[in-house]
């Protein structure tokens, strides 16, 4: 006799009153316990807002002071252009303003006059050691001098250079140009103004919110400046700086306030960063564990509070339990199953009357009353006890808490479980169907196989009230034995009927298709955001119909699933897509399903064509994101081998659901594409951005590629390119085509890191 998992109490005997108290004290302690949980938590929420903020406004306060002092000295340069502007204006008059503008402004170190030739030969310099006319002597800067300084400049051209150190004393600053033109407009010198970056920085730690906040400075050469730290910082400032570059954009792509996680391993930071007024990209990493100390002291305490009056309560529950024992033990358990413990079908249906809301699963064993009058009753008992023991190590997994199980007849179970899907509850009579006929039963030397039928009822918007879910999750499990399935739901989307005359017509084109090599290969291009060019296609399955007119996968590939024909479509797409870019150069990927690596000839049919056709340093295997993955080593096995050809692993449709992270650490991924779902609304939705940009941080910190799914609109493909995402697919980049896109277009290659460099290089005439 199993121990019962669950007993029901009849609801009309006389002691009924004693388990509404035990139930109304269990539930006080219970509304107890959240409202304090909730009460502590909402404090720490508070005091965390409280504390990002304080470290949003020091970091403002720092910009705010970097780019006031930004334009103070451009007000100053501009002044001075004005008074420089008289060609009557004699040298040492013109050596005098400049001397007196650095003698009022401690952090310019520097100065100096430049004629306005082509090469801009130093006219006067003012440095630390003294003044300078030495021709030979030009700064770095006039080398990258733009475009816009030769050509028609006016009084509001200004220019401020990348960092560089001054000749002598190799103090780095970065320098302020202005145009020097006559009341005609016409350009008779450049005037440059050295600030020093060392005072730059002294404006920047105003950021630092915590004693390990690190700040630094970037130019748009990705040259990066931190002050002299003497602490603990000055160990691991080199490390953040390094991981920062390589996961953030350069400082002329940085056009908004961004903030990312950096994952390090000993110490992990946040990232805040944006773009000053004169071109430098002000960083600043605070460490996580710093921004969790204002809360350590206060879940210290809460937790403390929770335990000691969780104590309280449950010593006062277990009181009340003691006292009521005596009674419970004389209450009369009607309305449950002798033989296994379960409630049966009378439970059944009391609870489908209070809650109908459910997914109803009805399982019936397969043969069992010939195995029970071949062997008799006593193995039958057995079977039925196996069986219930395997339903209950099936429900006691999280994703089915709160669901409960019935042995409703002789052979026969039903599970009830939280509302989902039809196509989820699909999967789970699978899951169930694999449960009950996992192992063999053994009988007084006899070896008996398990196995069972499956119907579910979902409910629909219109669904009757009453017993109906149960009547038409029996409708469902006789139609799969009468067509012979293993399973069936029934969602009340169309007539029973009607699905299966849908499903046989489907059946037999897919049949036919498979005999008559109907499935073909259609190919859709990957965008390179790094070169603007087609690297990648993406292999996609099309069926031809005997009217030579092309079906979408969505049409047979459920009716494939069904009839567990997966594995066939698998090997004609390795097949074809493995011919078609034997001779190519260009990579390509094939989507593989978890089903299909269950199934060791087919995954050895693919390392045999991998072996013969020599394509694997070409290929990408496209693994499905929201695939369940019971057998990692299973999975891993076919990875190595694959990755030993050359071959390469890519999750699809990340960010689906509850992405599995477990994908990314077990199978040495190479690929992340994000899906359409995040992507479509990029250009729109804030959430989606952050949730991209939270997948690609992710992503760049395990050096994984990661590819935007659903790019349909320049709008969208942007947010990507800001994003820092390596590829691009979608309607934008091109359809799904049987032959491959040979040219690329102009305007397709403009919207990529390339064509916005080549861009900007044409407009700055470099």
């Amino acid at each position: 006799m199993i121990t019962p998992k669950r007993k029901y109490l009849d609801f009309i005997a006389q002691n009924t009153i004693l388990i509404n108290i035990l139930l109304i004290t269990l539930l006080s302690w219970a509304s107890f316990w959240v409202y304090t949980y909730i009460t502590v938590d909402t404090t720490k929420q508070s005091v965390n807002a409280q504390f990002q903020q304080r470290i949003l406004d020091r970091f403002d306060s720092a910009l705010i002071s970097m780019d006031r002092r930004t334009a103070e000295i451009e007000h100053k340069a501009s002044v001075l252009a004005r008074q420089l502007s008289n060609r009557l204006t004699s040298m040492s008059t013109r050596q005098q303003l400049l001397e007196q503008t650095l003698a009022m402004a401690p952090d310019l170190i520097g100065a100096g006059l430049y004629s306005a030739e082509t090469k801009h030969s130093p006219l006067l310099t003012l440095r630390p050691q003294g003044n300078q006319t030495d021709a030979n002597a030009a700064p770095e800067w006039l080398q990258q001098l733009p475009e816009s300084f030769k050509v028609n400049p006016t009084a509001d051209t200004v220019w401020w250079s990348p960092v560089h150190r001054m000749s002598g004393s190799q103090e780095p600053v970065i320098t302020l140009v202005r145009p020097i033109l006559s009341e005609q407009g016409v350009l008779q010198g450049l005037l440059g103004l050295d600030w020093q970056v060392a005072s730059i920085l002294e404006l920047a730690r105003d950021a630092e919110a915590t004693p390990g906040t690190l700040v630094w400075l970037t130019d748009s050469r990705n040259l990066q400046l931190a002050p002299p730290y003497q602490d603990h910082r000055r160990e691991r400032v080199h490390t953040v700086m390094t991981q920062a570059q390589a996961t953030t954009p350069q400082a002329i792509f940085v056009s908004d306030f961004e903030y990312q996680p950096l994952n390090l391993p000993e110490h992990p930071v946040m990232l805040y960063y944006t773009r000053a007024e004169s071109g430098l990209k002000l960083s600043v990493a605070i460490p996580l564990d710093e921004l969790d100390a204002p809360l350590a002291s206060l879940q210290e305490r809460s937790s403390t509070y929770l335990i000691v009056l969780g104590g309280v309560m449950l010593l006062l529950t277990l009181f009340g339990l003691i006292r009521l024992l005596p009674s419970l033990r004389n209450m009369r358990l009607s309305d449950h199953d002798k033989l296994t413990g379960l409630p049966n079908r009378l439970r059944l249906l009391q609870d489908l009357e209070r809650d109908s809301s459910v997914s109803l699963i009805l399982v019936n064993m397969d043969r069992f009353r010939e195995v029970n009058s071949l062997f008799g009753d006593e193995c039958g008992d057995l079977i039925l006890k196996q069986v219930a023991l395997r339903l209950e190590s099936f429900m006691s997994s999280d994703e089915n808490r709160g669901g409960r199980l019935y042995r409703v007849t002789g052979d026969e179970f039903a599970l009830s479980l939280p509302r989902r899907r039809p196509e989820l509850v699909l999967q789970q009579l699978e899951a169930i169907l694999n449960c009950v006929r996992q192992s063999p039963v053994f009988w007084r030397n006899h070896e008996i196989g398990l196995s069972a039928t499956a119907g579910a009822a979902v409910p629909w918007v219109n669904s009757p009230k009453e017993h109906s879910l149960y009547i038409y999750a029996r409708e469902a499990l006789r139609e799969a034995r009468m067509k012979g399935l293993h399973c069936r739901v029934f969602d009340g989307s169309e007539p029973l009927e009607q699905e299966f005359e849908h499903n046989q017509k489907w059946a037999g084109k897919l049949r036919d298709a498979l005999d008559e090599e109907g499935l073909v290969a259609w190919f859709q291009p990957i965008l390179n955001n790094t070169t603007g060019r087609i690297d990648k296609y993406e292999c996609l399955v099309r069926m031809l119909d005997t009217n030579g007119e092309v079906v979408s996968p969505g049409k047979f590939l459920g009716v494939a699933s069904k009839l567990r024909l997966e594995g066939h479509i698998t090997r004609v797409m390795v097949e074809k897509c493995f011919t078609r870019f034997a001779d190519s150069p260009m990579q390509f990927s094939i989507n593989l399903s978890y089903s299909d690596l269950q199934q060791e000839e087919l995954t050895a049919f693919i390392l045999q064509r991998l072996d013969e056709t020599g394509v694997g340093p070409r290929v990408i295997f496209e693994l499905l994101e929201s695939d369940h993955i019971e057998n990692y080593d299973q999975v891993r096995h076919f990875v190595d081998e694959v990755k030993k050809r050359g071959c390469r692993i890519a999750i699809d449709d990340f960010g689906t659901g509850y992405s599995n992270f477990e994908h990314l650490l077990q199978l040495k991924v190479d690929f992340i594409k994000i899906d359409g779902s995040l992507i479509r609304n990029l250009d729109k939705d804030p959430n989606s951005r952050r949730v991209a940009r939270g997948i690609v941080g992710l992503a760049r910190s395990m050096k994984i590629e990661t590819v935007a799914e659903f790019v349909h609109s320049p709008a969208v493909q942007m947010e990507v390119l800001r994003l820092g995402i390596s590829f691009s697919q979608g309607e934008l980049i091109g359809m799904p085509a049987p032959e491959l896109l040979i040219s690329v277009p102009k305007e397709l290659t403009r919207l990529s890191y390339s064509g916005r460099n080549q861009a900007r290089s044409a407009a700055l005439g470099i």
